[in-house]
């Protein structure tokens, strides 16, 4: 027998009493913080429906990106940012002001509780790249420009203190560290890459190099993005090793790669050799529009706008600023 249907005084009875329910909670910090989270995870989830399978690139060049979501990941570290700023206000706010805002139904007054939880960042200590971090997120679940908000503090690459700019990692061996140096600094991948690459990705050129041509759905490449990779190892003794481990793996996969590899200060010291290796001195060039000219705290350093275009390209980026921006810290320390 079929159910019957509600309804609309039933419907909206309902409704009332679930509204009632929720303002009651408003007593405990578990419910407020449920309250404010809600909130947060209907409008994440929403963006990320209307995102997911649209490429970013695209939807960038129509201003849709503003509104979307596009990846799982994305989705997971804006609610990550959501939940500890629900926290927040859950301490902080009382259950008076949270029913006020709700009824209200005013974006004035989620921006005023922001620039409490960002000015509280602050005296915590929290870094200046997690400030900024925290101010992204927080923009898009309420679908603001970061610019509505206070100020977050200014971020300079000197200051930076992880994991990258150690030339070791401190939870693998010494041996384990040299292994996973050798093969990163002369390939570039990423982890997800690394944990894809299939032997028969090798390939020797006419003039002798051997290049990884990775497939982007196959390999995992961010984006699913193609692209060639030129091997640059140390020493002709690095590069045998490796060509052997890529031919003996034959169409199976080459590397079994341990959970604590943080990768990225490896593929940095690739992007140097990359760099040295493509870039022209910077005196040569006479058209100002191929040279970068870095500012803040390494102004005076000049880049080759070409080359940091090849090696963006090769570490699977395609913007040429993504090389000074992210990689770069490498070179330059070498040149200080």
């Amino acid at each position: 027998m079929a159910k019957k249907k509600r309804s609309r005084a039933d419907r909206r009875k309902a409704k009332e009493k679930a509204k009632k329910q929720q303002m009651d909670s408003l007593t405990t910090f578990e419910g407020r913080k449920q309250f404010v989270q809600s909130k947060g995870l209907t409008n994440l989830v929403t963006r990320f429906k209307k995102g997911k399978g649209i490429k970013r690139n695209e939807s960038k060049k129509t201003g849709e990106d503003f509104h979307l979501i596009h990846t799982d990941r994305t989705l997971h570290n804006y609610a990550g940012s959501w939940s500890r700023f629900a926290s927040f206000v859950a301490t902080t706010a009382t259950a008076e002001e949270l029913e006020t805002l709700d009824k209200s139904n005013d974006i004035e007054g989620w921006i005023d509780l922001v620039n409490q939880y960002l000015e509280h960042c602050k005296k915590s200590g929290l870094s200046a790249p997690t400030q900024s971090t925290y101010k992204a997120a927080l923009a898009k679940v309420l679908g603001v420009s970061s610019t509505a908000f206070v100020a977050t503090d200014i971020r300079y690459r000197a200051d930076k203190k992880n994991n990258r700019l150690k030339s070791n990692d401190d939870r693998m061996s010494e041996e384990t560290n040299n292994r996973w140096f050798s093969i990163v600094s002369a390939t570039g991948l990423r982890k997800n890459e690394l944990k894809a690459i299939t032997g028969d990705s090798l390939h020797q050129r006419e003039d002798g190099r051997y290049y990884l041509k990775i497939t982007g759905k196959k390999h995992k490449s961010k984006g699913a993005r193609d692209r060639w990779i030129p091997i640059i190892t140390r020493d002709k003794k690095e590069l045998e090793r490796l060509v052997e481990e890529f031919k003996l793996a034959g169409k199976k996969r080459v590397f079994q790669v341990p959970t604590a590899l943080k990768p990225h200060k490896y593929r940095a010291e690739y992007a140097k050799r990359l760099y040295l290796l493509v870039a022209r001195d910077p005196k040569d060039i006479k058209d100002k529009r191929e040279k970068i000219y870095l500012r803040g705290e390494l102004k005076g350093v000049v880049l080759d706008r070409k080359a940091c275009l090849i090696v963006s390209r090769a570490l699977g980026h395609n913007r040429p600023e993504e090389f000074q921006k992210s990689y770069a810290y490498k070179l330059i320390a070498q040149a200080n």
